[in-house]
């Protein structure tokens, strides 16, 4: 059955391509129709004997294209055509054309079944890098590389950059197709930053109404904006004769058929829709795109740990989909909510998820699909390798993983929630404590805004704190108690100025709270209902999901804290706990000031020592190490009980620490100089010049230098045996220094390399002075009469001196390295120049 849609023309390609190989790339522009035509060419054709599987990013696309072909074959959803997303599944065993989201596929992958009865997985809308179609086509790769090679690959994409795909997938066939667009004239409205972008939307589109025919579709981030956008637009004068409508993920599907579907009485639509509307879905007759530009955008949340859809910027390419949605039957216009010049600052492409989310759940899934060497899974784009080493260790610290990087059970369970291992690991520890329900909207709290808003009138601020009884064990029982007042009243915006409750947020959290719950119900857990708020079990699930985040006072006199794997927070002042010795922080928030970087922790709890040693009992153990004692001067044994890395009690005793550990420490505090050793005097130094001069000018004799890293041998040498500075300060040094040469080392030394020279006019030896490659000799000119060439240098000639001739007041008049030259050309003016001025000295 043909279509008269532009994917037409690769029809023939693709039956030529399928024929000789199993993996094919189609670039098409939207609206060509490769979503609702190449998975019924595959069957139609007869490309494939199995089930077609169409991989979709969003569940909205997954239902209403599988409703869309269904249609068009003029069946019954479901039967023929079906699609199967998470909560809601319309198929049977003889389905042809299954419509998924990738989680469902990756997870069929996972069980090992080899994809029984599937002859080919399409995936559509690649270029959105969902990590999980990444996943999923590495796991469809491997499966057909080793038992499936009869399995069709399809990878589709509007703005993909096929080559590098084309190239991982080798041997694959590239097809594109032009499509078919009207003209679009795109402009731009850059506004105020103050003006909400609800408002921006509203003025463009009663500027822009006339000039259009037919319907306007508005892009906006989130539900929210989209809320908001629909009632500006239904506040303008061009707004009042149309139908204004949401299209969002979360909205029932009766209300997203609504907004696809022509109006059943003929009047112009606007749809307010979220990015579901880029790409995938088709709504006929569109000439009007209003694009705010922004979008929610997955990304990891360091100061909650966990993944956070954040409202950003889209990219250039994204822009051009959405500008594309205004050309599908007609000539159209776009109007940019930005500037022009801002268009071209913005990013070429999305991020892929897989280089800006945690990836602690999939590594999860992963495990639980039996991959056992994550490091060597085959990415179509590797992540960060800091991203995997952060996500293996939440594993560990939740247990989900043990220490060589396999699944544990506690693990297997937490597999079985699509949701972020933290709160998985949440929900099983409720279900123990009989309060699935309250941590459901718990994890709800951590997740969405805070509604919690500042009141400027002291009075007012001290009465609300009558809803939860003044001082709480968490920062989340206020919020929990003024949530419930607001859900009570229906989130009454004049009851929630008055009390400093952000409507919109809490309501929000409500739903997010809902959704958790239906979750939880579906895995089995009873949701423990309960009017008393289980503050006891609430502070214990935060511990066991955000062990990582455990914090320690350093004392009582400030809200400094220690955490694992080596990090230290504050604090804020505004905690309820922040006289708790100990707590626990949902939020670890990094804030740089003056070039200074502080770590905040906020929504905390205070937890119990008894209750990691209830829970954490692997992570609990006893250390004993030497510690320096400043305040004694001596090296103290030091009895550490820890959690992870961090200190719990520590006690030290007088008992003598293990003499090579002691004798580091004090070696450190010589090379700190905070012990300064008695006997180390000039000549110690000259002594190691000397060493250092053999090592580089003589290295037939194998000396090793005396570098830092030396230095402190010799110091940990000096130290061996000792506790206390004093003993240090007196121990002689000699026997250390001696010891870093062998005894024909020592005896070459001296003997090449002498210390000093006996000249025949000087009473006292010349003393030598070894610096870097060079040897120097400081003499008089008088001194240096009568001194034999063979005196002037050192090992058999190899080695002369650099001298340094000196006035009678001690002062350089030459420096040479030719002591005969020097007599011979030089001394004349020097004799000249000096015989004036120190009569009395014998001047030949």
């Amino acid at each position: 059955m043909k279509s008269a849609l532009p994917i037409e023309v690769l029809r023939a390609p693709l039956v030529k391509a399928l024929a000789a190989g199993n993996r094919v790339v189609i670039q098409a522009p939207t609206g060509s129709g490769k979503s609702t035509q190449i998975p019924q060419m595959l069957m139609d054709e007869g490309l494939t004997n199995g089930r077609v599987v169409v991989l979709q990013p969003r569940r909205i696309a997954a239902r209403m294209l599988a409703k869309r072909v269904a249609q068009e074959r003029g069946g019954m959803l479901g039967e023929e055509v079906g699609y199967h997303i998470r909560f809601d599944r319309v198929f049977n065993k003889d389905t042809r054309i299954l419509f998924v989201t990738e989680g469902l596929l990756l997870r069929q992958m996972l069980s090992g079944d080899g994809l029984k009865g599937v002859g080919a997985v399409v995936f559509d809308e690649f270029h959105e890098r969902n990590l999980y179609s990444d996943l999923s086509l590495a796991m469809a790769r491997q499966v057909q590389e080793e038992s499936r090679p009869d399995l069709k690959i399809i990878v589709m994409s509007a703005t993909l950059d096929t080559e590098g795909l084309a190239q991982w997938l080798d041997p694959c066939d590239v097809l594109s197709s032009e499509g078919r667009t009207f003209p679009v004239e795109i402009g731009y409205a850059a506004g105020q930053r103050e003006t909400p972008v609800w408002e921006l939307a509203a003025n463009a589109f009663e500027k822009n109404f006339e000039t259009a025919e037919r319907d306007t579709l508005i892009f906006m981030p989130g539900a929210y904006e989209i809320q908001r956008t629909m009632e500006a637009v239904a506040g303008t004068r061009a707004g009042r004769g149309c139908v204004v409508l949401p299209l969002y993920g979360d909205l029932p599907p009766d209300k997203q058929d609504a907004a696809v579907n022509p109006d059943p009485a003929g009047r112009r639509k606007v749809v307010v829709a979220t990015n579901v509307a880029e790409t995938s879905l088709t709504i006929d007759g569109i000439d009007l795109v209003i694009d705010a530009g922004l979008a929610r955008i997955a990304r990891y949340d360091p100061r909650r740990g966990i993944n956070t859809l954040l409202i950003e910027k889209i990219s250039r390419a994204s822009a051009d989909q959405r500008a594309g949605r205004a050309g599908r039957t007609r000539a159209g216009r776009v109007v940019r909510l930005w500037g022009e010049k801002e268009q071209g600052a913005r990013a070429l492409r999305d991020t892929p998820e897989v280089r800006r989310v945690d990836l602690s759940e999939t590594l999860l899934t992963l495990l639980a699909g039996g991959i056992e060497n994550l490091d060597t899974f085959p990415w179509f784009e590797a992540p960060e390798p800091a991203a995997m080493a952060r996500a293996k260790e939440l594993l560990r610290d939740l247990g989900a993983a043990d220490e060589a990087g396999r699944i544990t059970p506690m693990g297997r369970r937490m597999a079985a929630f699509p949701v972020h291992p933290r709160y998985a690991r949440m929900f099983l520890a409720a279900e123990q404590f009989g309060c699935v329900g309250q941590a459901c909207l718990l994890a709800a709290l951590v997740q969405g805004r805070n509604f919690l808003l500042p009141l400027p009138d002291s009075r007012k601020a001290e009465a609300r704190e009558d809803f939860w009884g003044g001082k709480a064990d968490s920062d989340f029982f206020p919020l929990i108690a003024l949530w419930s007042q607001a859900q009570s009243r229906n989130y009454d915006l004049g009851w929630c100025r008055e009390w400093g409750v952000h409507a919109q947020g809490a309501r929000a959290a409500g739903v997010l709270a809902g959704q958790l719950q239906k979750l939880a119900r579906s895995q089995g857990l009873d949701l423990g209902e309960s009017d008393r708020l289980a503050e006891d079990g609430l502070r214990r699930c935060l511990l066991i999901g955000f062990s990582d985040h455990i914090a320690l006072r350093e004392d009582a006199g400030t809200l400094r804290c220690r955490m694992p794997h080596g990090r230290r927070g504050e604090l804020r002042r505004t905690s309820e706990v922040r006289d708790a010795p100990m707590i626990v922080a949902a939020e670890v928030e990094e804030v740089q000031a003056r070039g200074d970087v502080a770590v905040l922790l906020s929504l905390a709890s205070a937890v119990e020592l008894e209750w990691l040693q209830q829970y954490f009992p692997q992570d609990i153990f006893m250390v004993e190490t030497a510690a320096y004692d400043a305040v004694q001067k001596r090296v103290v044994c030091r009895r550490e009980r820890r959690f992870r890395d961090v200190v719990l009690e520590s006690k030290d005793s007088v008992e003598d620490a293990p003499k090579g550990e002691a004798a580091k420490l004090l070696a450190a505090e010589i090379v700190a100089g905070r012990i300064a050793l008695r006997d180390w005097d000039a000549s110690v130094e000259r002594w190691i010049a000397r060493v250092n001069f053999a090592a580089k000018r003589l290295p037939e004799l194998g000396i090793s230098p005396i570098d830092e890293a030396g230095l402190e041998l010799i110091y940990t040498d000096i130290c061996f045996g000792k506790t206390y500075a004093r003993e240090v300060r007196e121990a002689p040094v000699k026997r250390a220094l001696h010891g870093w040469l062998s005894a024909e080392q020592r005896m070459a030394v001296e003997q090449l390399l002498p210390e000093e020279v006996i000249l025949p006019r000087k009473k006292r030896p010349a003393v030598l002075r070894y610096e870097g490659e060079k040897v120097y000799l400081s003499a008089t000119v008088q001194d240096l009469y009568d001194v034999p060439a063979e005196k002037f240098s050192l090992a058999g000639g190899r080695i002369v001196f650099t001298v340094e001739v000196l006035a009678p007041n001690r002062r350089p008049v030459q420096v040479t390295e030719n002591i005969a030259a020097f007599w011979q050309n030089s001394y004349a003016q020097v004799r000249k120049d000096l015989k004036g001025r120190y009569p009395k000295h014998e001047w030949r």
